[in-house]
């Protein structure tokens, strides 16, 4: 069942629901008004219902609506619901039957030609043998398993375990996961910018992203040398954090968590089958620590500063 609750949901949210008599559609389940469900929308008032699969015909079946909760509504709950109800005020039921659009094709139909194109196109499909056969040493290729499979031990994992620490990014103030800490921290983030200010490389959504179709329509001998130096900057950020962390070692700056990549990434290189794939990545290293160089030159930076790694 679990196997097709998801299947149903992939199908779901490619389409839009359209009410008529509202016999067919769930009132908090069912996304018919607005872009998420009024169970996504209004998560504490769906906890305590009597009845949560209700279609809309039975909540609209009498006035006042017809739901009930297991205790009374006061503060911000009693709030939520009567700003629900006030979204209500412009729906009228009819005769008709509700029916549902397939967003993805003209007519409206649902089409497995369809579907199967977006899923090709927007799923994340992982290449976990291409990613075990890179050129790398063994710690990384685990530590990037680690990192797809969402188990490195970030401080969000860690209160999984029953760690009681501080939740804390070390490098920002927000909540430490493996979503902030690789892809949302502003070091990430700077991290990402100057790739796509030297290579064009659009910032990824997740790492799942990153290590899936990212860089999709990429030639395969580019997308190998593009994870390889991705590698080398996630596993910069994490020794980074880890000296912050654990070793309590002052705040890094851009450059030094930059430099460290790069600086592992040339030992990286030597490892690679070709000697062109060392060179490229050489040079690619070269390019991103003369780019980000630059952009700290032009905000005041003196190239004579020392740069600690």
């Amino acid at each position: 069942m679990v196997g097709f609750d998801e299947s149903k949901g992939d199908i779901l949210k490619h389409g839009s629901f359209f009410i008529k008599n509202g016999e067919q559609l769930r009132f908090w389940e069912d996304k018919w008004l607005g872009n998420q469900t009024f169970m996504e929308q209004y998560p504490t008032l769906y906890n305590i219902l009597c009845k949560k699969s209700a279609t809309v015909a039975t909540v609209f079946e009498r006035v006042p609506l017809n739901v009930s909760f297991r205790r009374a509504l006061v503060g911000q709950n009693l709030i939520l619901w009567h700003n629900l109800v006030a979204r209500l005020v412009h729906i009228h039921l009819s005769d008709e039957k509700d029916f549902f659009r397939w967003n993805l094709t003209l007519s409206g139909e649902f089409t497995v030609q369809s579907m199967y194109r977006t899923l090709l196109n927007n799923a994340n499909v992982f290449h976990h043998k291409v990613l075990w056969r890179l050129n790398l040493p063994l710690k990384i290729k685990i530590f990037r398993w680690y990192l797809l499979k969402g188990v490195v031990l970030t401080k969000d994992n860690l209160v999984k375990r029953n760690w009681h620490g501080n939740k804390k990014c070390g490098f920002c103030n927000s909540d430490e996961t493996i979503q902030h800490l690789f892809i949302h921290c502003h070091f990430a983030h700077y991290m990402w910018r100057l790739l796509y200010c030297c290579f064009g490389l659009r910032p990824p959504r997740s790492i799942k992203h990153v290590f899936g179709n990212w860089l999709l329509g990429v030639d395969s001998k580019t997308k190998r040398l593009v994870i390889t130096g991705v590698s080398a900057l996630c596993w910069a950020i994490w020794i980074s954090r880890n000296d912050i962390v654990f070793d309590k070692t002052p705040m890094l700056t851009y450059l030094q968590v930059l430099f460290r990549g790069t600086h592992w990434l040339r030992f990286w290189a030597q490892l690679q089958k070709t000697e062109e794939d060392g060179e490229v990545i050489k040079s690619a290293c070269r390019r991103l620590e003369t780019v980000a160089m630059q952009i700290f030159a032009h905000h005041g930076w003196r190239f004579t500063n020392r740069l600690s790694l």
